[in-house]
């Protein structure tokens, strides 16, 4: 197991995605504010109201997060004639959301988004464990009480809410205190940018993501709905992964297997070309070719719904990407009711590579002490096309 003596990384640069290139004020959206329930911090018993936020811009395109877990509950974005779907999964109040079957619909995950082998790391001289929630022997996505389980502070911006959560020192077994700020921007243009920041007062493992899970023909149109979209990943390599989904440190390349989906192609004929058809559920190592027209991110990946004509593009400033079909999804009833099951949505979470806090070969995600400064962008560009 590599030790981070002195736990020194590498500097992030981060294009500003705050205002435009041309320095012009950027015109000021629509941000609804409501309720959304009552939760009950299990540790302290304290009662919370949760607040939802929509960000609505000129073209009437929805975002609505809630300040519980920093959650994306809602896109609404209209198909080729016009008509508008939520294609995003999730629950209609609070009380879905704090079930403990949620399958982090929408979530921000932290500390350390996807798998820890098991529950256990080293950082200098000093062995830390944390949560094992998975298999009862590996940690996944912070622990039992993450990011995605706790109520963020909310600052309404000119087109974006801002949240942040402090975490502190020993939380989940993580090391140091941390302040975390996750903004939601919505844009004119159908881009919906997600910045992260953190800084912490110790040498502490970071990485962050978001879990929304997306149906482009609607958040009710089910497998049906999800296998005639059609999928391209932007990668040209995957980090290999043992029989409980733990990366074992090697990179492969997707040349040659049922992973390569560099060209666009039907996701529901990639999936059945996966073992038994399970589906993904794979770390992706993004080619790093960046988009100047997209802030200078990396592309990742473009998501089409032909039937509909919507499609999403994503860019992030991450390595890797995880791509996953919901195949583990049990069958869990959502919004309006509609009952969420295996295949019904896909998954597109920007990240640092799963578990690499034991294989030296990947990006570090460790954190240095302040003014250290973790940061990770991401945007989700929705669109139709016409043909």
């Amino acid at each position: 197991m590599p030790s981070f003596l002195g736990c020194a990384v590498a500097a992030c640069v981060v294009m500003a995605l705050a205002s435009g290139a041309s320095g012009v004020p950027e015109e000021c959206l629509t941000i609804e504010e409501d309720t959304f329930g009552m939760h009950k911090d299990p540790s302290t018993g304290e009662s919370y109201a949760v607040r939802s936020y929509t960000l609505v811009n000129r073209n009437n395109l929805q975002v609505k997060v809630i300040d519980y877990g920093a959650t994306i509950v809602s896109v609404k974005t209209p198909d080729k004639n016009g008509k508008f779907a939520d294609v995003v999964l999730g629950f209609d109040d609070v009380s879905g959301y704090e079930r403990p079957d949620n399958p982090y619909f929408g979530a921000t995950i932290g500390r350390v988004a996807n798998r820890i082998e098991n529950g256990t790391f080293q950082i200098g001289n000093q062995r830390y464990s944390v949560a094992k929630n998975v298999l009862g022997k590996h940690s996944l996505h912070g622990g039992e009480r993450g990011f995605d389980k706790v109520m963020w502070t909310v600052e309404k911006g000119c087109n974006e809410v801002r949240m942040t959560y402090y975490s502190r020192d020993g939380e989940s077994g993580f090391p140091g205190n941390v302040k975390t700020t996750v903004c939601f921007k919505l844009t004119n243009d159908n881009k919906l940018i997600i910045n992260y920041q953190a800084t912490a007062d110790r040498c502490t493992p970071i990485s962050l993501t978001n879990h929304a899970y997306f149906n482009l023909a609607g958040h009710n149109a089910g497998q049906e709905g999800l296998y005639q979209h059609l999928v391209l990943i932007n990668a040209d390599k995957y980090t290999d992964y043992n029989e409980d989904s733990v990366p074992t440190g090697e990179i492969k390349s997707v040349s040659g297997t049922e992973f390569d989906l560099r060209e666009l192609q039907p996701l529901g004929a990639a999936i059945q070309r996966t073992f038994h058809s399970y589906g993904f559920d794979l770390n992706y190592v993004i080619n790093s070719n960046e988009d100047k027209s997209n802030f200078h991110l990396k592309f990742t990946a473009r998501v089409i719904d032909p039937v509909s004509g919507r499609y999403v593009d994503t860019f992030t400033d991450q390595p890797g990407v995880q791509f996953y079909t919901t195949n583990s999804l049990a069958p869990i009833p959502g919004k309006e009711g509609v009952l969420y099951d295996k295949h019904s949505a896909f998954c597109l979470e920007t990240q640092k590579f799963p578990d690499a806090l034991h294989h030296s070969n990947f990006p570090s995600i460790i954190l240095n002490p302040h003014p250290d400064v973790y940061k990770h962008s991401t945007v989700y560009a929705f669109g139709v096309v016409n043909n």
